[in-house]
């Protein structure tokens, strides 16, 4: 199975770490057993530059995993600021707008708004894909809304204002969606695996009679790979993109009368 497949990204997270975790034990409890059938006089302490020299490789290929989650969890969190940002000034400007028009522009933005929470806080991709459809067709209607009640004004900057707020705002929602389906690539988390698994066999090999302190390395190693994986998972981690730009946005706009259009 694909390390990006969908089946993966939905797997519980406390479930990888523990599978982990056991890879791990087993992947040294072969090395351990290498190391009494091939060379059961040696010393323990003769020969580590090989265990030495493949956890520091680890540590550095975790640390390059951990910062490209960690710089995409900071590009999805502004942009969620970006968005919320955008879709506000959309709001503001509608007081441009000859009332009616304006009532109805505000009373579909408050369902934009709402289906972009939504979407930010899907359980899983397929939530998260089924908000975003939901996404795409309020777009439409927003948008042909939009081209109907400016285009009274023609080229005045009254309507361009508008045009090009409600355009940042839903470009803003296509950079969210792509910015939350990148992930880190599946040549690097394979590459991540093999090195924990080629460590977890050395440390078998040279230090696998020391059962405690070996499995609390292991242990460790299995939280840092899992603490990757979370970050990478918007939708699905324990660690999720704080929605609250759009919720105080949210909150705002409710405080403002939307002023139904005249009969």
């Amino acid at each position: 199975m694909s390390l990006t497949s969908f089946d993966f990204l939905s797997m519980p997270l406390w479930l990888i770490g523990v599978l982990l975790f056991i890879a791990l034990v087993a992947a040294r409890e072969v090395g351990y057993v290498a190391r009494r059938r091939l060379k059961p006089s040696r010393e323990e302490n003769d020969d580590t530059f090989a265990m030495n020299s493949v956890l520091g490789m680890l540590a550095l290929l975790i640390g390059f995993s951990f910062s490209i989650a960690l710089n995409r969890y900071e590009s999805r969190r502004q942009l969620v600021v970006q968005e919320a940002n955008a879709i506000g000034t959309t709001w503001l400007r509608t007081d441009l707008l000859a009332q009616q028009d304006r009532a109805q522009m505000q009373a579909l933005l408050i369902r934009y708004v709402d289906a972009r929470i939504q979407y930010g806080e899907g359980a899983s991709g397929w939530a998260e894909n089924a908000e975003f459809a939901k996404t795409e067709v309020l777009q439409g209607e927003l948008w042909s809304l939009l081209m109907r009640v400016v285009a009274p004004y023609g080229d005045s900057p009254r309507g361009s204002l508008l045009v090009t707020t409600t355009n940042e705002a839903i470009d803003l929602a296509a950079a969210r969606h792509a910015e939350r389906q990148a992930h880190i690539p599946a040549r690097i988390l394979r590459m991540l695996l093999l090195f924990a698994l080629i460590a977890a066999a050395l440390v078998g090999y040279e230090r696998g009679s020391q059962r405690r302190a070996t499995t609390l390395l292991l242990l460790l190693i299995a939280l840092a790979g899992t603490l990757v994986l979370d970050l990478d998972r918007p939708s699905t981690g324990l660690i999720t993109v704080p929605q609250e730009p759009l919720h105080d946005l949210r909150r705002s706009i409710s405080a403002i009368p939307v002023q139904p259009p005249p009969a």
